[in-house]
């Protein structure tokens, strides 16, 4: 051992024995760490080495074939879970009536082939549209006799909160 650490062999045997008793250990400790040293352990034959490099290799193999077994199993387990739920509390409830959807809008606008002159929120709205647009590509034009103050840019945005609205139904 390094010196720093003998002092604290030292120091940790003083706290469980008397100074004397600790010092004599502290020999005892070295006489045995010499003896130890002047008996080198023999060293693996190569086979045996191999062997146990083997036996490591098929013990983590097996491992990771178990835990890809379980985890493949825990995965089809919550599917089977998963659609089981999907099945028995899914869209299919005899309390609840089918929807017609094509009842929302009355027959005769599915059978138009105009919807805006149809309905009358569209046709309003395609009208300011249509107002807009003339008056935005009149302020283009730079005709005077329009009746209309404001820039285009006031246009633009009228037009665009218009579209909004229409797009919102």
């Amino acid at each position: 051992m390094r010196d720093r650490a003998h002092e604290n062999l030292i120091d940790l045997l003083q706290r469980f024995m008397d100074e004397p008793a600790a010092r004599t250990a502290h020999e005892d400790i070295q006489a045995g760490e010499r003896w130890l040293d002047a008996q080198p352990a023999p060293a693996p034959e190569a086979r045996l080495l191999a062997a146990l490099k083997m036996q490591m290799a098929v013990s983590v193999l097996r491992r990771h074939r178990t835990r890809r077994l379980v985890h493949a199993s825990l995965a089809a387990a919550a599917a089977v879970i998963v659609l089981s739920l999907i099945g028995l509390f899914g869209p299919r409830s005899p309390s609840r009536s089918p929807m017609s959807y094509a009842a929302i809008l009355p027959a005769a606008i599915w059978e138009s082939d105009d919807l805006t002159a149809d309905d009358l929120d569209l046709v309003y709205f395609a009208s300011e549209i249509q107002q807009i647009e003339a008056q935005v590509q009149a302020l283009d034009a730079e005709d005077s006799d329009t009746g209309v103050g404001g820039s285009p840019d006031e246009f633009e945005t009228e037009l665009m909160a218009i579209q909004t609205e229409f797009g919102k139904g």
